[in-house]
C-alpha cells in the first residue's frame, strides 16, 4: 500500500537580482524583445527583433512607422524575458535609455552587417539604438 503525502509540494522560489554582466548575456540570448514607449500620452507595448551591440540595444523599423517617429532622444523601456512554466523558474531583463536614429554612415553600415532581419520580412530601412542607461535584471530560481 502506498503512502498518501498529500498535494504535491512546490519547493519555494527565490528572486534573485543579477548584476549588469549576466543581464546583458541574458538579454542577447534571444531574438524578441518589447519596446516599452509612449504613443500619445499613452504607454504602448511592440515586440520587435533585435540585437545587443556594444552599449545599445538595436532595432530596425521601416520609415513612417510609430517607432521611427519616437525616436527623438525619448527615453523608453527595452524588455526582455524566459519563463519555464514547468519548473516555475525564469529570468527577466530591462534596459531603460533614450532612443536615437542611426545616420551616421559607417555605424549604418556596421549594423546592416549584424543578424537582425525582421520576422515580418518586409523592407526595414531605419536602425534605431536603445542607449543603455540602466539595466536590470532578476532570476527565479
Amino acid at each position: 500500500m502506498a503512502l498518501d503525502t498529500g498535494p504535491m509540494h512546490t519547493p519555494p522560489r527565490t528572486l534573485v537580482a543579477l548584476d549588469r554582466d549576466e543581464s546583458l548575456a541574458l538579454l542577447s540570448s534571444v531574438p524578441v524583445g518589447q519596446v516599452v514607449f509612449t504613443h500619445r500620452a499613452l504607454p504602448d507595448v511592440l515586440p520587435v527583433n533585435f540585437r545587443l551591440d556594444g552599449d545599445g540595444v538595436v532595432i530596425r523599423v521601416a520609415a513612417g512607422s510609430t517607432l521611427a517617429r519616437v525616436a527623438d532622444g525619448s527615453v523608453l523601456a527595452f524588455h526582455v524575458d524566459r519563463v519555464d512554466e514547468a519548473a516555475h523558474t525564469g529570468w527577466s531583463v530591462t534596459v531603460v535609455g533614450r532612443v536615437t536614429e542611426v545616420t551616421d554612415p559607417a555605424e549604418r553600415r556596421h549594423l546592416e552587417e549584424l543578424p537582425l532581419r525582421s520576422w515580418i520580412g518586409d523592407t526595414r530601412d531605419h536602425f534605431l539604438r536603445i542607449g543603455i542607461e540602466r539595466v536590470t535584471g532578476r532570476r527565479l530560481v
